[in-house]
């Protein structure tokens, strides 16, 4: 038998609201809550914890979020006062560990694309994140594409970097479909309304400009009697986006940030789900729209294909006349709709936490070596 590890991990980013990085820090906890591992996990999180401490999970509090005190003060204590095995974090390596750390990066494209970030984040992850690579003894990428692209711009060994599937977000657990329009309601959204969703963060990333033109387009011009709702916290240059959906703002709902059970809502009740972004490392919100049987139209950029498999119709992001013919057709053809329905729910039940956690386990008993 393997020896039992201590591993620490940073989770100082739940409850703040960062979408995909709380997302992906809660579900592998979660997922090693269930697994049977000669595993310790200190969770070191603010705040409360989100789940009941189990034989294999405990929570350690931080006495702040400030990443200053996190990086340079506390994460390095804890590595050294609880004698860990290996300190796994996400995209910021503390300034020095007495264990070996694991970093998690799920994508790199501020290097690829800067103008998609504001001048304070490009400087922070700019700097951060190369340093982290170097002082990481295995780092840890969601997708194919999000790992070769690391190695091709940071020249890292393909021994040293992992490319480990996610689970779905909180957003994929089952409701009812009463419980789900009485959600609705509470987000002063009209049940009883048809619509296109759409969830991510409000910044240019994510081609939410575009996706409101062919919206604009399919209600104007293609006969389609529906609304748009789009999910997420505004970011960098969401004013844009707002603005642009001015001509149609009657039909087009922002809900802000929302909680796991009305996001859940969101995509049972919707007609189709769509993804437009111009890059994904992962892109969670398609493996959570197919687990509710929502049809998928997405980009073709990033791990979109790779994530989708053949479970969504995929367009060029660039393209509007492309997402119009896509939106249309899994808007129109009932055929389609429900081929995508049933490759959807078989393609999100092979994405689980419990796989993550069992394969960054791995990478842990490597990594302590």
């Amino acid at each position: 038998m393997s020896r039992r590890l201590r591993v620490g991990i940073d989770a100082h980013m739940v409850g703040g609201q960062e979408t995909g990085n709380e997302t992906y820090v809660r579900g592998l906890v979660e997922g090693f809550g269930n697994l049977n591992e000669n595993l310790d996990l200190l969770v070191f999180n603010v705040g409360s914890p989100w789940i009941q401490a189990g034989p294999h999970v405990r929570f350690q509090g931080l006495s702040t979020g400030n990443p200053f005190v996190r990086l340079g003060i506390e994460l390095p204590l804890r590595s050294f006062g609880q004698r860990l095995d290996v300190m796994h974090v996400t995209y910021a390596a503390p300034l020095w560990s007495a264990a070996p750390v694991v970093v998690t990066i799920h994508d790199i494209c501020y290097v690829t694309n800067p103008e998609w970030f504001s001048s304070r984040d490009l400087r922070i992850l700019s700097t951060m994140v190369p340093r982290s690579i170097r002082k990481a003894t295995h780092v840890i990428t969601d997708s194919q594409d999000a790992r070769r692209q690391i190695i091709e711009v940071y020249s890292v060994p393909e021994s040293k970097i992992s490319a480990i599937t996610i689970g779905p977000g909180p957003g994929a657990e089952a409701i009812t479909l009463d419980a789900a329009r009485a959600e609705l309601a509470h987000l002063g959204l009209n049940p009883e309304r048809p619509y296109l969703l759409a969830v991510g963060n409000l910044q240019p990333r994510k081609n939410l400009i575009r996706l409101v033109g062919a919206f604009t387009q399919l209600v104007g011009h293609r006969g389609h009697d529906i609304d748009l709702v789009v999910v997420g916290p505004k970011r960098y240059r969401a004013d844009e986006i707002i603005k642009a959906a001015g001509p149609v703002a009657d039909r087009v709902h922002f809900t802000g940030y929302i909680t796991d059970r009305q996001l859940a809502a969101c995509y049972r009740c919707s007609e189709a789900f769509a993804l437009p972004s111009l890059y994904e490392g992962f892109g969670l919100p398609v493996i959570e729209a197919m687990a509710h049987g929502i049809p998928v139209a997405c980009s073709n950029a990033g791990a979109l294909p790779e994530v989708c498999g053949s479970a969504a119709v995929l367009f060029d992001p660039l393209s509007v006349e492309e997402m119009i013919v896509a939106l249309d057709r899994i808007l129109r053809d009932s055929e389609l709709r429900e081929v995508c329905r049933q490759a959807g729910l078989a393609r999100a039940a092979e994405f689980s936490w419990e796989r993550t956690a069992r394969l960054t386990m791995k990478v842990y008993e490597s990594a302590s070596r």
